[in-house]
C-alpha cells in the first residue's frame, strides 16, 4: 500500500534530481557553454516544478498542521519564509543568467555560483525541516484516513493547478 506522504517524497526526489543539474553547472569552473546550458535547463525546469511543489505544501500541508496545532505556529512561519526565500533566489539566479555578458565573465559566474549554492543549501535545509516538523507531526497526530485525505488533497491540488495553468 502506498504511504500517504509518497507524493511529497516523490516531489522532493524530483527536486533533488533537478538540483543535481544546478550542482553540475556550479562545479564547472570554465565559462563554457555546457555550464550555461545546464544552468538554463535548471531554471526552465525548476521554476514551474518548484512553484507547484510549494503551492501544494502551502495550500494542503501547512493548513493541516495549522489546524492541528491551533493557529500559525512559528515552525510553519519558518517554512513559509523559506518558501519565499527559495522563490526569490531562483528568480535572482534567472535574472543573473539573463544578464550574463554584461560584466566580467569570471565575476559574473562567481555571483551565479554563490546564489546557486545558497539555493541548494536552503532547499536541503527546508526539506529536512519539513521532514522533522511537518510530515512527522502529521503522521504522529492524524489517523490513517486523515493522512490519506491529505494525500488526496495534495493530488487534487496538482489537477487544480494544471487546469489553472499554474
Amino acid at each position: 500500500m502506498e504511504k500517504w506522504d509518497s507524493p511529497v517524497k516523490e516531489d522532493h526526489e524530483a527536486l533533488k534530481i533537478q538540483v543535481g543539474t544546478l550542482k553540475a553547472a556550479l562545479e564547472k569552473t570554465s565559462a563554457d557553454e555546457d555550464r550555461r546550458d545546464n544552468l538554463r535547463r535548471f531554471i526552465r525546469v525548476m521554476g514551474p516544478d518548484l512553484e507547484l511543489h510549494l503551492k501544494k505544501e502551502e495550500e494542503v500541508l501547512f493548513p493541516a498542521l495549522e489546524r492541528l496545532l491551533g493557529g500559525k505556529p512559528e515552525e510553519i512561519a519558518l517554512l513559509r519564509e523559506q518558501h519565499g526565500q527559495l522563490r526569490a533566489l531562483l528568480r535572482y539566479i534567472a535574472h543573473l543568467e539573463c544578464e550574463c555578458g554584461c560584466k566580467d565573465p569570471a565575476s559574473e559566474w562567481k555571483e551565479i555560483a554563490t546564489a546557486g549554492q545558497r539555493f541548494v543549501d536552503l532547499l536541503e535545509e527546508h526539506e529536512k525541516n519539513e521532514e522533522t516538523q511537518l510530515v512527522r507531526v502529521l503522521e504522529l497526530s492524524l489517523k490513517p484516513q486523515e493522512l490519506l485525505g491529505l494525500a488526496r488533497e495534495f493530488q487534487q491540488m496538482v489537477w487544480k493547478t494544471r487546469r489553472e495553468g499554474l
